[in-house]
């Protein structure tokens, strides 16, 4: 399982505008020094379980003042101390991202102050970082990592760092035992608590697909919270817990500092969706419950799990998205791949009523709840998606792009219910989004006699969408997956 690693990276040069974090800092985060780096290659590629070691921070420190290498003791503990956590003190308005080269960056929306902050590489042997996620209050970027060993990941990470780029990248934990592709990168469906103290995320190694809980600044060990797949986590706004959907069954986990109770089982269960969705309040959450064998959507109270408020029939597949203001929830059901319907549940008026038919793959709220980004399977292209924004109280649509979206972003939009707690595709005064991939000129693509010709690559980018659709998207970077800035 994920091992504490060692409290304090190799510190960047501050006066450098684009710190990077390169292979030699890289191995003295993970397992300090390069012959056992590559012990641990070695045993990869021979495809051995035996579990490896991790260097604790005690004889990293030790070897850094000898100069000299030595064999990791996994008895050795220590008491990490970790730099203290940034916190914005002003808005951010920014967009981090993965460039798809192994590197991490943030920037400004019109593609201005690009700092990077982690810089990796696909090469075989080197370290890869991906999928950064956003501190609630902005001032920190969450990301993972990950080993290339021959187009295989293997041994995953996962890290912080300071949004401007100063500073030291600082290692959480390290699973040396990960050997799993489960996604692009890993650990992945990494979030915050609302206070930004503690980190809960999911990953995989020889134990299978599993769901950690850390703290984020604190350097305390990495706790356990459920084994097996299918495995989704969802924090309450205010992070007071924290709800694990685990193949059929739903579990409430309470967090109070440093402690976890046990988990609770909630309800009867269901297969029939993936991630819970919270009231803003914390006080209640939607999800679907089988009942009398049939899938039902329901809202369940936090402090009453017997309490439950069935809304509406399900379907085989059922996304549930409670809206930032509180007063309804979207719903998207799906009897095929893609889901069919998208409506919107009043909770006031306790009604229904559908707002966009077609072959749908995910959606978004925008941060003040008056509008959905939606994605859809385009009908003349295959494999590309098209988008646009729904005014929920109008019902208006507004046409975005056609897009041929980066493998990474595929990845997030089949879990958007559980990537929208950790990426934010919104920006936060809700006038753009952000999205990774290839946009097709349309008019060129499709020829006067109807036939359909594509570029033989795809530049593959990262793109703010003005949602009036009345300015051009604007590149800010070559990349594969982003999320912007809570604030």
């Amino acid at each position: 399982m994920l091992s504490l690693a060692c409290d304090a990276n190799s510190a960047r040069n501050i006066d450098d505008p684009t710190p990077t974090f390169g292979p030699a800092d890289a191995t003295a985060t993970w397992v300090a020094f390069e012959p056992e780096r590559e012990r641990m290659t070695a045993e990869i590629l021979a495809k051995q379980s035996e579990s490896a070691t991790v260097v604790a921070a005690t004889q990293l420190a030790m070897a850094q003042d000898s100069g000299s290498a030595a064999s990791p003791d996994p008895t050795a503990t220590t008491t990490p101390k970790f730099p203290e956590r940034a916190i914005a003190s002003a808005p951010v308005n920014r967009i981090a991202f993965e460039d798809g080269e192994g590197s991490v960056f943030t920037v400004d929306p019109n593609g201005e102050n690009n700092v990077k902050i982690a810089e990796g590489s696909t090469k075989s042997g080197d370290f890869k970082f991906a999928f950064p996620v956003w501190s609630p209050d902005g001032g920190t970027v969450l990301f993972s990592s990950f080993i290339n060993v021959n187009d295989s990941a293997s041994q995953s990470a996962l890290h912080r760092a300071n949004a401007d780029g100063t500073g030291e990248i600082i290692t959480l934990a390290v699973d040396p035992t990960s050997q799993s592709g489960i996604g692009p990168g890993i650990p992945h469906f990494s979030t915050w608590s609302s206070n930004g103290d503690r980190i809960a995320l999911t990953t995989s190694g020889d134990f299978g697909i599993g769901s950690m809980l850390l703290g984020s600044y604190s350097g305390e060990s990495p706790k356990g919270l459920a084994v097996g797949a299918p495995l989704y986590l969802n924090w309450a706004p205010d992070g007071s817990s924290l709800l694990v959907h685990q193949d059929v069954h739903l579990y409430l986990i309470r967090v109070k500092k440093a402690e976890s109770s046990p988990p609770v089982t909630v309800g009867n269960g269901s297969s029939a969706y993936n991630s819970v969705s919270w009231s803003p309040d914390s006080k209640s959450f939607a999800h679907v419950e089988t009942i009398d064998g049939a899938h039902a959507i329901v809202i369940t109270q936090a402090d009453d799990l017997g309490s439950q408020e069935i809304l509406a029939e399900g379907d085989e597949r059922v996304a549930v998205g409670w809206s930032p203001t509180g007063e309804s929830i979207a719903i998207a059901r799906a009897s095929g791949e893609a889901f069919h319907t998208l409506s919107i549940y009043d909770l006031e008026d306790r009604e229904e009523s559908i707002i966009h038919e077609g072959e749908t793959r995910a959606f978004w709220w925008s941060p003040d709840g008056s509008r959905l980004a939606v994605m859809d399977d385009s009908s003349e292209i295959e494999l590309a998606h098209k988008w646009s924004v729904i005014d929920v109280e109008s019902g208006e649509v507004t046409p975005l792009v056609t897009q041929v979206a980066s493998d990474q972003f595929l990845f997030v939009q089949v879990f958007f219910d559980q990537y929208v707690d950790s990426h934010n595709i919104w920006s936060p005064d809700s006038t753009k989004i952000v999205i990774s991939g290839a946009i097709l000129d349309m008019g060129a693509v499709i020829k006067p006699d109807g036939s359909i010709v594509l570029p033989d690559e795809f530049d593959t980018r990262i793109w703010v969408i003005d949602i009036t659709g009345e300015s051009e998207p604007l590149s800010v970077g070559t990349g594969t997956v982003a999320s912007w800035s809570p604030q």
